[in-house]
């Protein structure tokens, strides 16, 4: 790889290539944006993002978020935008030359822009890098390959990239500091406890993308009917990330005869305000977690999915709170043994019995067992603030950095100015 040494950096304005396809990925990069920014002036940034990182002093070139997909069938559609933006990125590394490009997650589009950079001799971060470890394990190549630098967020993923003989250095997760400094509305927060004092809020997240909203609704309002119908005094709310989600609940609960409040762009305080949680799978599990909030993941897929995951599924969860649980467990390990094939996608009693998120991945309907754990909480108190006390003990255990993205801003712009590529970072002494 190229060297990037001071002088090349003062000959002109360092310019930054940033890539976050995720609506909680470009959020991510847009504070990164901005402390990198505070550290070195002078810099420029290019990005292929979405609109929080427009926000910041970035010139995105590419709404990357537009297109954030889960499940091989939707990338597909959406090829031949992805190709598109491919071809920008090649005009920009060969015309305007970043000094680094820094990934965040969305691994089936930055594999490409990582290898383009690193053919160009661009050094490349992998900043909140994609869980390679949960599945497709055989992807660790690439990393290896078109990678000079990974800043992991949990110790598990840290440990397991060093494994594998990658340049990994552990800066903890951003959940965790955003949702200790994190405004929130409290007017609101109030007005919704004190306008029902008697109920207890159960707090609906269907996701931020289009499919998992689509794919989950119908789920997510079943077992809130379910939960209504054996508990009394509850109040389910729905937490949509945009408006066009909203209308999609809005419409699909007017056709099932239900009036559920839907609140749009109050996801932190709906959650804040929650008494429980039913949600989706993904990072939203970690600022639940720093919250304390016992919640219930539900995850609905096509059947040929739920096949496929027994043998492309390398971790027993797909919760991230229950593979920080277990990770710290003496002789468990979220990780299935190499060569393991599990008898069935479905957990064992055992795996199920070391969640704090009970979660449900399945095909099929399991809207009564999810209730049932929602139902058992919202009826006994006991239970309610034992699964807190839990939670509250992981939470200590696993966040383990105050400032995870000024750490990684701190790492990233000291190496600009270094004499030896990011690849020879000696990361044990950066702990």
């Amino acid at each position: 790889m190229t060297e990037i040494r001071k002088s090349q950096i003062d000959a002109r304005e360092p310019l930054f290539f940033l890539s976050a396809g995720d609506p909680s990925g470009d959020a991510h990069a847009a504070r990164l944006v901005e402390a990198l920014e505070r550290r070195l002036p002078n810099s420029r940034f290019l990005a292929f993002a979405g609109s929080k990182t427009a926000a910041t002093n970035c010139d995105v070139r590419f709404d990357l978020t537009k297109f954030a997909v889960m499940m091989l069938t939707r990338a597909i559609l959406n090829l031949r935008r992805y190709l598109g933006a491919l071809k920008l990125a090649d005009k920009i590394f060969d015309t305007e030359r970043p000094d680094a490009v820094i990934l965040v997650d969305f691994p089936g589009f930055n594999w490409k822009i990582a290898q383009k950079a690193k053919k160009r001799g661009i050094p490349v971060v992998y900043f909140m890098p994609p869980q390679i470890w949960g599945w497709g394990q055989w992807r660790v190549k690439k990393m290896r390959k078109y990678v000079d630098l990974i800043l992991s967020c949990f110790a598990f993923e840290d440990d397991w990239f060093r494994e594998q003989g990658c340049n990994s250095l552990l800066i903890g997760h951003p959940f965790f500091e955003e949702s200790r400094s994190r405004s929130v509305d409290s007017a609101f927060i109030s007005s919704l406890r004190s306008d029902r004092p008697n109920e207890r809020i159960l707090t609906l997240l269907p996701g931020s993308r289009d499919q998992e909203v689509a794919n989950n609704l119908d789920s997510l309002i079943n077992v809130a009917a379910k939960v209504q119908g054996a508990t009394r005094n509850i109040r389910p709310i729905f937490a949509a990330f945009k408006e066009e989600h909203a209308n999609i609940i809005r419409e699909r609960l007017a056709q099932r005869q239900f009036d559920y409040e839907i609140y749009v762009g109050k996801t932190p305080e709906l959650m804040r305000a929650a008494t429980c949680c039913l949600g989706v799978s993904g990072s939203v599990s970690i600022e639940l977690l720093s919250l304390c909030k016992p919640t219930v993941i539900l995850y609905r897929t096509t059947k040929l999915e739920y096949r496929a995951l027994r043998f492309l599924k390398r971790v027993k969860y797909i919760t991230l709170t229950n593979l920080l649980a277990v990770h710290r467990l003496p002789g468990e390990s979220p990780f299935y043994p190499k060569g393991f094939l599990p008898k069935s996608t479905e957990h064992t009693q055992r795996e199920r019995s070391l969640m704090v998120f009970p979660e449900f991945l399945d095909y099929r309907d399991r809207s009564d067992e999810a209730a049932s754990v929602l139902t058992e909480w919202l009826q006994d108190d006991a239970t309610l603030s034992h699964k807190i006390d839990e939670l509250r003990e992981l939470r200590t255990a696993v966040d383990v950095e105050d400032r995870p993205i000024e750490r990684a801003a701190d790492i990233i712009a000291s190496n600009m100015f270094a004499n030896a590529p990011l690849s020879s970072i000696n990361v044990d002494s950066c702990k």
